[in-house]
């Protein structure tokens, strides 16, 4: 194993408490019942995969479900109060694995999961169940997913491998097709609002909601970042591009120095929106088309649309580690300024 990984793997880790407090959420209600039900029937499967757009709630999912699989206690699981919970919640049970990204790296690499298989394959120390966390699932590369796989389809007794993930496009299928799939939802905006003004009261929680698309963790990250203005900034820069005006290398620099994962996620969103308005049949219903989104050349240019938004995602697994974050902008904001100002004739295939 690198040094850096084991560093990472003696360090102590974060605080579980308020990702537990998160996951006791009213909107998530449904899903923990069936959790629990699956459980206390012992119906539960090895493979747990819990997706859900960013900042839905699935890492504090997949702790509440570990710290209910450990616990001891039978008659209130997760109970925070028996030994194997006070050591959950201390970061040090014996028989609970929390696999991430170490913070010099991008990826969860092979060694990772090969210590993963190995520490699964011995006896519990507790003498209950083993559990270990991966999120998020989708920063393990090929590698470590073929790992991965033997551990899933061997799993020994009271063994559970909980994935989460925000891009389960990136899943394989052959990780995908032996897990249990559950949704992480989102709260009604009401709800999320209620909860954002309670946990932080503040006038500008809309705002920072609609830049998180409806999924308040994420939305009470963006404030703690700072962000209230991203979403004017992106507009603006966006329509300075329109104009063929955008300043390609200033922009990607204040990009990569500022929130580079948060702005990814929004240009996403941003080109998803517009890629759907375009692909409606009629202009009387899509009156909202981005002019280079238009006929003549419409599918096109929907095409390439549709290429620069896979930029977009693959991006988004790239941002962070030793990658140059100014040159991913740049590169993209070159695909982008090319679609907004080539015009349909000047697109190529």
């Amino acid at each position: 194993m690198a040094e850096s990984e084991r560093d990472e793997e003696l360090a102590p880790p974060p605080d579980v408490r308020p990702a537990l407090e998160r996951a006791a959420q009213p909107w998530l209600r449904t899903l923990r019942a069936r959790l629990a039900s699956m459980q206390d029937q012992r119906r539960l499967p090895h493979g747990i995969l819990v997706f859900g757009q960013p900042g839905a709630g699935q890492e504090e999912l997949g702790l509440w479900l570990a710290a209910r699989l450990l616990c001891r206690d039978e008659d209130s699981k997760a109970c925070g109060r028996c030994a194997d919970c006070r050591l959950f919640l201390a970061g040090s049970h014996p028989d609970f694995r929390w696999i991430r990204v170490a913070s010099d790296k991008k990826e969860i690499s092979i060694n990772q999961m090969r210590n993963l298989a190995e520490a699964l394959s011995l006896r519990s120390y507790r003498g209950g169940a083993k559990v270990a966390l991966i999120a998020p699932a989708e920063a393990m590369n090929i590698k470590s997913f073929n790992a991965l796989l033997k551990t899933l389809e061997e799993p020994s007794d009271d063994t559970f491998l909980v994935l989460t993930t925000s891009r389960s496009d990136r899943m394989p299928r052959t990780i995908a097709s032996r897990c249990m799939r559950v949704r992480a939802p989102l709260p009604a905006t009401a709800d999320a609002l209620a909860w954002l003004g309670a946990a932080k009261p503040r006038s500008s929680w809309e705002g920072l909601l609609r830049l998180a698309h409806g999924a308040p963790f994420l939305a009470l990250e963006y404030e703690a970042a700072g962000l209230d203005d991203l979403d004017r900034e992106m507009q603006e820069a966006l329509a300075a591009g329109d104009s063929g005006h955008m300043n390609v290398v200033g922009i990607a620099r204040a990009w990569a120095e500022d929130a580079p994962a948060a702005r990814l996620f929004w240009l996403e969103s941003w080109l998803t929106r517009h890629l759907k308005e375009a692909s409606l049949p009629s202009d009387l219903v899509n009156n909202n088309r981005l002019p280079w989104l238009r006929p003549p050349a419409l599918e096109t240019n929907i095409r390439a649309g549709y290429r620069l938004l896979d930029q977009l995602r693959d991006a988004r697994q790239q941002v962070g580690g030793a990658l140059n974050t100014q040159l991913l902008f740049e590169g993209l904001l070159v695909s982008l300024t090319a679609l907004q100002g080539d015009g349909a004739g000047k697109v190529q295939e």
